[in-house]
């Protein structure tokens, strides 16, 4: 009955994910992830991934500064620090929920690249490790929609070598 639950709360989360897509308004998509993440972390929560629930509420928190725009070096290096922290101390289940925190430290350090493929190779990076973590956890909503995000990342890898192939 709890993974039916949670599977439907990602269901919500991950129709708002695909929206963010959409969205041009840098704001109005940190707010629209926002409340993804808010959904995430509750679909985490109950199927038992704290560290999953608690990258998520750092991924909130991450969002907010970014929406503020005060995302700084020291807010980056603090959000590292306390996923680092929560990988140590809160992990319940081994490797697999330390996939969140990996990825975390990852997505933060590279965010920032100026490169449309390294973007989303980054992504697909991810959408890998959650992936794995949305299995294990029975998420099975999100992980398939990781896997759509797979894809279209590496379509959208495709489309743009194609283009600059073709400018030569």
């Amino acid at each position: 009955m709890i993974v039916t639950i949670a599977n439907i709360i990602a269901i919500l989360g991950c129709i708002l994910m695909v929206a963010v897509g959409y969205i041009k308004n840098k704001k109005t998509a940190l707010i629209v992830q926002v409340i993804q993440m808010i959904l995430l972390s509750i679909t985490d929560l109950l199927l038992g991934s704290i560290t999953g629930t608690l990258i998520n509420i750092l991924g909130i928190i991450r969002n907010i500064l970014c929406y503020k725009n005060s995302l700084s070096k020291i807010s980056i290096a603090l959000i590292i620090i306390a996923s680092v922290y929560f990988g140590y101390s809160h992990n319940t289940l081994g490797f697999i929920g330390l996939l969140p925190v990996i990825n975390n430290i990852v997505f933060i350090l590279f965010i920032n690249t100026k490169s449309k493929v390294g973007f989303k190779i980054l992504i697909i990076f991810s959408m890998i490790l959650w992936f794995i973590h949305d299995l294990y956890i029975k998420s099975y909503v999100t992980a398939l929609f990781d896997i759509f995000t797979i894809i279209s990342s590496v379509i959208s890898i495709v489309q743009i070598k194609k283009r600059l192939i073709s400018l030569f």
